[in-house]
């Protein structure tokens, strides 16, 4: 015959079953996966292998770069490829101040009709280092130049005349690819009154790293999505054996 429980028995079951089971050890909390947001009302344009793609063609002219930096500023200069990202205009925009200098370039393609601009910014305090070193200085920069450091005219004609060496460059970057040549187009020291490429148009945003002995910082380059799928298309068109992996 069952052995029947007394209450306490019945009591004290019911208390470790409440409990988890008494001595049962407590599972471990599985951390939860992340998964990046995707918008599916705004599809991507380029695929990883295009973005790979231009990761490689900015990686070769980040040593380009390097090389005309170290010898117009007699530094040591180290330049190299942070991040290549897909995003909409606006993302970049966003972040612009009445104090932000941009520098605009135009792509000069045999047989290609007028794109929106590539949009260059370099953050201010390793501009002013640049300026500096170029104009016989030490490249030192106070602690308290910030994003908001306010140009003068004479900084600007400084600016102008760096970066029309940085723009110089770019189109040798594709040489693997493509003959490309960029032209420098002017500084627009208040790009927020403006309007240079639509706030939703899809843009390629490349960030590259400086790093001096004494100063470090980035430049952003903004490459128009309309004027690298007619990049890419000529790619294909005049090296059908090279065809770039991924076409829309």
């Amino acid at each position: 015959m069952a052995e029947k429980l007394s209450q306490s028995q019945i009591d004290a079951l019911l208390s470790s079953m409440l409990n988890g089971g008494g001595n049962a050890s407590p599972q471990e909390e599985v951390p939860e996966k992340k998964y990046r947001k995707y918008d599916f009302k705004s599809p991507r344009k380029f695929t990883k292998d295009r973005l790979k793609m231009l990761s490689g063609i900015f990686d070769s002219y980040s040593r380009i770069l390097n090389t005309r930096m170290n010898g117009l500023l007699h530094a040591s200069c180290e330049v190299e490829v942070e991040s290549v990202e897909e995003q909409r205009y606006y993302e970049f925009a966003n972040a612009l101040t009445d104090t932000t200098v941009l520098t605009v370039a135009h792509l000069n393609m045999e047989g290609g009709e007028e794109e929106d601009p590539v949009l260059l910014y370099v953050n201010a305090p390793v501009m002013v280092s640049m300026m500096d070193r170029m104009l016989g200085g030490n490249g030192n920069v106070d602690d308290d130049i910030g994003e908001d450091y306010q140009y003068t005219d004479l900084d600007l004609c400084v600016y102008e005349s760096l970066m029309q060496d940085v723009v110089s460059g770019l189109g040798e970057g594709w040489a693997n690819y493509i003959q490309l040549d960029f032209d420098f187009g002017r500084v627009e020291s208040n790009p927020t009154l403006v309007q240079l490429i639509g706030l939703e148009e899809t843009v390629v945003l490349v960030d590259l790293k400086l790093k001096f002995s004494n100063c470090e910082g980035g430049i952003s380059i903004v490459l128009p999505g309309t004027m690298l799928t007619n990049i890419f298309t000529k790619i294909n068109e005049d090296n059908p054996t090279r065809r770039t992996t991924a076409e829309d």
